[in-house]
């Protein structure tokens, strides 16, 4: 990484990250970028995973990128040029405070180039430290073939003077990042089983409600659509359709007394009832916790037996225990998958 207060230091950081021969470069002239936007959500895949935040896509940046994937292929071996970066950074009038420059080859086939590129970057250590650096907030990629049939490709990264550093996404979510079970989150939305409880947040810690659950239940069986209402407080509530469909399926009888209770929270207990039924479980002699003489105790037991749900510890089940909607992913995942 090059900080531009100090120019000198950056010249001799720059000596220390050169991969191969200095490449001379051409006349700068329009490029055309070659997959920059992959390259990004590619790159930033991996920057969720450690919780580091995103970095954005610069048009200016993705044709300084191609210029550099273009020399390379030209000359047909790897190298970093940072006086080229910097002038041409200064040509286009981009301020800047830190910049980076990760390169590589390949002779992978086209559906698996960009993966194996920013594979390559990533096992290896110095490359990885750029494509992770969290000073970054812009960034420029792009690849050509050379003569001798490799695939060259360049990843420019660059701090831009005063952008404010995207919140860490995964899934779409700003919110899930260090979830242990964000993967099933992530499963879930991409299935349409569960949505999100904004664009951009998940809620996770949050308790799971009766209407969400309708909603989730109702998109994992695609349920057919009723003209009936079935209940009298769910009038104009965002998931009214998904319970109407459940009831219809007979799947539901609400909380009693003509209501359905959207807003209040799921229990253990509940949930397994409402799984048992809608997937028609096998039968078990097994009897796995001490905790659920309940009326739930047969249905505990089977989604238990079918893998869908375990236990709280201890032997126990905890079937009162609110559930939260990081937690009813992954049972849904495994349910549905």
């Amino acid at each position: 990484m090059f900080c531009r207060s100090n120019r000198n230091l950056l010249r001799t950081a720059l000596a220390l990250l050169m991969v191969a021969a200095a490449v001379m470069p051409v006349a700068t002239q329009p490029v055309e970028a070659r997959d920059g936007a992959t390259f990004v959500d590619i790159v930033n895949r991996y920057r969720a995973d450690v919780a580091i935040p995103p970095v954005r896509l610069s048009a200016v940046v993705n044709e300084i990128a191609a210029e550099r994937g273009r020399q390379l292929a030209a000359a047909r071996e790897l190298g970093h040029d940072f006086d080229y970066l910097i002038r041409r950074l200064d040509e286009d009038g981009i301020c800047w405070r830190a910049l980076g420059e990760i390169v590589a080859w390949n002779t992978a086939q086209e559906s698996e180039r960009l993966e194996q590129f920013v594979s390559q970057w990533y096992n290896s250590d110095p490359h990885r430290a750029i494509m992770l650096g969290r000073d970054y907030t812009h960034v420029g990629g792009s690849w050509k073939t050379g003569s001798d049939g490799r695939h060259y490709a360049v990843m420019v990264f660059v701090k831009i003077c005063d952008a404010t550093p995207l919140p860490v996404t995964y899934g779409g979510f700003t919110d899930i990042s260090a979830s242990k079970v964000r993967d099933a989150i992530v499963w879930v939305t991409q299935h349409g089983i569960m949505d999100g409880c904004s664009a951009t947040r998940f809620c996770p810690d949050a308790y799971l409600r009766r209407a969400q659950l309708a909603g989730a239940l109702t998109n994992a069986l695609d349920l057919p659509a009723t003209d009936r209402d079935f209940f009298s407080d769910d009038d104009g509530h965002r998931y009214e359709d998904a319970i109407n469909r459940l009831r219809a399926a007979g799947l539901t009888s609400g909380c009693g007394d003509g209501n359905y209770c959207p807003d209040r929270a799921v229990r253990r207990g509940r949930l397994a009832e409402a799984l048992d039924r809608v997937l028609a479980l096998r039968a078990t002699s097994r009897d796995y916790f001490r905790d659920d003489g309940t009326g739930y105790h047969g249905a505990i037991d089977r989604v238990v037996a079918a893998g869908i749900m375990g236990g709280c510890g201890d032997g126990l089940f905890c079937p009162d225990r609110r559930i939260q909607r990081a937690q009813a992913a992954a049972i849904l995942r495994d349910a549905f998958n």
